[in-house]
């Protein structure tokens, strides 16, 4: 008993580790010598992003095409709404993170947010959250980073972040 109680434990733990949230966010990294922006989709295994967690999470950058070798997020409408959520409707929210996963996937409204594979097999279900808003000023050893922005998506899926 105890013994069938740590398996389906351990199985749980498993299937969360493979959850994610998807984020629109706009990052600017404030240092001495340069400020860049970075606007577009950043990946988290929790609802929040703090401080401590606001220069870890790669920004994948707005492009018009997604595909092949184009690495970057493609939301359609592209629209840029302001904060908090910068892009809405979600309607199709296409992702290319070439080397790094969750790697090439299309989320659509149409299918109930269903994420898709380039061979349109479904990759995951992710669910609309627009619930967890972002607008952090953090200090940090070069500057300071500000971070402002929104959950899209919870998504569950068998890939890992």
């Amino acid at each position: 008993m105890k013994a069938t109680g740590v398996i389906l434990a351990a199985a749980a733990l498993q299937g969360v580790a493979a959850d994610f949230w998807v984020h629109y966010v706009s990052r600017i990294d404030v240092m001495p010598y340069a400020s860049p922006t970075q606007a577009g989709v950043a990946f988290t295994h929790n609802p929040d992003i703090t401080c401590d967690s606001a220069r870890g999470p790669t920004v994948w950058p707005n492009v018009g095409d997604a595909s092949g070798r184009h690495p970057g997020v493609r939301c359609d409408p592209g629209d840029d709404v302001g904060f908090p959520l910068y892009r809405d409707p979600l309607n199709v929210v296409e992702f290319n993170t070439p080397g790094e996963l969750p790697g090439h996937h299309t989320i659509y409204k149409a299918r109930g947010y269903a994420m898709v594979d380039l061979e349109d097999k479904k990759s995951g279900q992710c669910y609309l959250n627009r619930t967890f808003v972002h607008d952090l000023d953090c200090p940090n050893d070069e500057g300071r980073v500000i971070l402002s922005g929104s959950s899209m998506f919870f998504c569950s899926s068998d890939i890992s972040i």
